[in-house]
């Protein structure tokens, strides 16, 4: 058989002579399943060459489309009936490996679908370095969903293939509404649209998740830029401060040494300046029109010169701060009670009910460890299951049922070191930390801030967190 004869030649390593039998029977053999499988691997050893030298950086993206789209053409002739086959997968794989250079990327994606993966593609799996790896469908999806937004703000591709893109977005965030990158997708889409408040509310999530990521910052950057730019400068000076690597902040610090300059901050704009001509000037790089226009500026040559550069001051304050803000315009808040705070785990206890509250940790919320038992708060959240994401003083002085302030008669027995308020609706416990400023076997008139809570056995009761005033009879 033909094909026993392509996989031997590949087997002894030569790969072109079986690739040159698969292309001269390729006619006699159009329905063969196992030729059809040979053509295939032989021409995956071709385009995983390609894919390797592009990948170390031997092959520029002008040379990588140019050895890598015929043979992607010529797999596309015979390929139909070998989808859902290994040999289908990985030449899905080989494609989202350059899909950010190669130019046919999105066509080639909508002739495959997304619907010709095999059982496995569609499940994640754990590289050798113990690393888990999402799917290969998951990545394929994205790749679509991040092309499709790119050509969407550029501008210069087809709008059916866009709107393809786009709509395989649209379904894949109904599938996995949490995924970040398909927000952060979506996001992008919003902006190229002009849609600036939509653009915020996606990528809010993601910028919460992603903190301490350059490219979340860099987007809120490109957002906020029309409207509120002294907060878009904020944003692009602090993603040049978490930038791991100068390529992920390449675009964003010629914005940023731009934006400094309408603000006549020369010296720390020259300084950006100068990181970006250095980046491009090493990797040999061209200058961009408007990084030129900066440096061919009267202000640069003076202040370069004059050896007058600054660097700018930490952006991360101002850039939480920024998030907060935004935070508050998105979470739902609920009121609860600041019920206890416990300094050796650093955490701070409010209860919003009963048997429900939030531990909030002291070195994600700083100011709440200077709240006292008994505060009125609220505590913001994304989702209503969802973790605690922002706090803030509540206007209320009680929550009825919950927090309340109770009067009656404190009692203290000889031995205990707790005690209990007398009042005329329900008796309220007195901890040892309250109750020992006041003397065993006398009684006192007290008013006090109380917490109703369900202890561990299954008891509701009320738990005072405030004694405000004693009177001794």
């Amino acid at each position: 058989m033909t094909s026993d004869v392509i996989f031997k030649l590949r087997k002894q390593g030569r790969s072109s002579e079986a690739l040159d039998v698969a292309r001269q029977n390729l006619g006699a053999n159009a329905s063969d399943i196992w030729f059809l499988r040979a053509y295939a691997w032989v021409l995956y050893d071709q385009m995983k060459d390609v894919v390797g030298r592009y990948e170390t950086g031997q092959l520029s993206a002008s040379e990588l489309n140019n050895q890598f789209t015929p043979c992607m053409r010529e797999f596309v002739r015979f390929a139909d009936l070998l989808r859902r086959d290994t040999a289908f997968s990985q030449m899905l794989r080989l494609s989202g490996k350059v899909s950010k250079d190669w130019r046919e990327f999105l066509g080639f994606a909508r002739w495959a679908g997304i619907d010709a993966f095999s059982d496995d593609d569609r499940q994640p799996f754990i590289n050798d370095k113990g690393k888990t790896i999402d799917s290969l469908e998951q990545r394929f999806r994205r790749a679509i969903c991040r092309e499709a937004v790119a050509r969407l703000a550029d501008g210069q591709s087809s709008s059916e293939l866009i709107d393809w893109g786009l709509g395989v977005l649209e379904q894949s965030l109904a599938e996995h509404p949490n995924d970040q990158w398909l927000n952060y997708y979506q996001s992008k889409a919003h902006l190229a649209r002009g849609e600036d408040e939509f653009a915020i509310q996606r990528l809010a999530p993601v910028l919460r998740r992603q903190s301490r990521a350059a490219w979340t910052w860099a987007l809120l950057g490109e957002i906020l830029e029309k409207s509120q730019p002294d907060d878009a400068l904020v944003c692009f000076a602090y993603a040049t401060q978490l930038a791991r690597e100068e390529q992920e902040v390449a675009k964003i610090r010629i914005h940023l040494a731009h934006r400094l300059a309408l603000a006549e901050r020369y010296a720390e704009s020259a300084r950006q300046t100068s990181l970006a001509l250095k980046y491009r000037e090493q990797a040999g790089y061209k200058i961009p029109q408007e990084l030129q226009q900066l440096a061919s500026s009267e202000w640069y040559a003076r202040i370069n010169a004059d050896g007058g550069m600054q660097d700018m001051s930490d952006a991360g304050p101002a850039a939480m701060a920024l998030l907060r803000n935004l935070d508050r315009k998105s979470l739902t808040y609920v009121q609860g009670v600041v019920d206890h705070v416990n300094n050796d785990k650093a955490l701070s206890y409010v209860a919003t009910g009963m048997n429900a509250g939030f531990a909030l940790k002291h070195a994600r919320f700083p100011q709440i460890a200077d709240l006292v038992a008994g505060t009125i708060v609220e505590v913001g959240r994304a989702e209503p299951e969802g973790p605690p994401l922002d706090w803030r003083l509540s206007d209320a002085a009680e929550l009825p049922g919950l927090c309340e302030t109770i009067s009656g008669r404190l009692e203290r027995h000889e031995g205990k070191s707790f005690a209990f308020i007398r009042a005329s609706r329900d008796d309220v416990f007195v901890p040892p930390d309250l109750a020992k400023g006041f003397d065993t076997g006398q009684t006192y008139d007290v008013c006090c801030l109380a917490v109703r809570r369900q202890e561990k056995t299954g008891k509701i009761g009320w738990r005072a967190v405030r004694v405000f005033s004693s009177q001794m009879e």
